[in-house]
């Protein structure tokens, strides 16, 4: 069920979102716990402690910074990015940003991002806080994920996120994904870039028969008519297994520049050296070979699934 979003979130809300975090330390008592928190919400009417020190002390302070540079930190703090910058996991494109995703937990020493700034004043909140949503990319694989994520954000922050990259598995219940879809076109109003990947099976080739559960939802027509729906979108990513018509059906509906790849096409990763490893090479192409092949016998008969 779609979360109620009647609540304010608090910005310890937020960095629970992402990252599970206890903000008052791992070994909280109960004491610790019913000591009255300070105010996290940030009412219009409350004055920022940070840009009355800041007016009234002739020292340089972090807000009598600039603001490019001031934003330029909020981004190096805000913005996931890999540690590994050789292969950096969970990439996106060809750059040392990775997505944050929200069916997979990590342990600290693996978190790239500092969002407890959020927490500093509300000024700095004001600032950084389209920064957080606005440039990350936030990946999912059950519509749980993303509900879970919009009752802790709450949906005037879901109206910052930009990019998503959405992950169907074959086994997918298609209610659930319905239901996230119209949230999303009625609330995700600043979403502007979906990639969006379909799984399937194929180990035994009854399982590419037409109405087996294995296909998974792409070729399902209330899916695809549901993505129609996001008409804020101006970029969609298709891959994985689909039907057909479904990128030019898209690009009709939602306006947006389509880009449609071929199965779960392998880009061949770079040598440490900045060269092409042969080897790589070589086994990318092969796989990318039995890709294609399945995409093709996937796509055998869909000509016919209109929207």
């Amino acid at each position: 069920m779609p979360p109620s979003q009647n609540k304010t979130p608090s910005t310890r809300d937020i960095t629970k979102a992402f990252f599970n975090l206890n903000l008052y330390g791992s070994k909280s008592t109960d004491r610790t716990r019913s000591t009255k928190p300070r105010n996290l919400h940030y009412p219009a009417t409350s004055k920022s402690c940070c840009s009355n020190e800041a007016k009234d002390n002739s020292k340089i302070t972090f807000l009598t910074l600039p603001t490019e540079i001031r934003l330029n930190i909020y981004e190096l703090l805000l913005v996931s990015r890999s540690d590994l910058p050789e292969h950096p996991s969970r990439a996106v494109e060809n750059t040392n940003q990775k997505t944050i995703t929200l069916d997979l937990v990590l342990g600290p020493q693996y978190k790239t991002m500092t969002p407890a700034i959020l927490r500093t004043c509300r000024q700095i909140y004001c600032e950084a806080n389209e920064v957080l949503y606005a440039q990350n990319v936030f990946a999912i694989s059950g519509p749980k994920q993303m509900f879970r994520l919009i009752a802790q954000i709450g949906t005037a922050n879901l109206t910052l996120i930009r990019v998503l990259d959405i992950w169907v598995p074959w086994i997918a219940e298609l209610s659930s994904w319905l239901q996230l879809l119209h949230v999303l076109a009625d609330e995700a109003s600043g979403l502007r870039c979906l990639r969006i990947g379909f799984g399937a099976e194929f180990e035994y080739p009854r399982q590419l028969a037409r109405g087996a559960r294995e296909r998974g939802m792409g070729d399902d027509l209330d899916f695809v008519r549901a993505l129609g729906d996001l008409r804020q979108l101006e970029e969609i990513v298709l891959e994985g297994y689909y039907a057909k018509r479904w990128p030019a059906y898209l690009e009709d509906t939602t306006g947006a520049h389509v880009r449609a790849l071929c199965g779960h096409w392998i880009e061949v990763p770079e040598s440490t050296e900045g060269g092409v490893d042969l080897g790589d090479q070589k086994f990318v192409n092969n796989i990318n070979k039995i890709e294609l092949e399945n995409f093709g016998r996937y796509q055998e008969g869909t000509e016919d699934l209109i929207p």
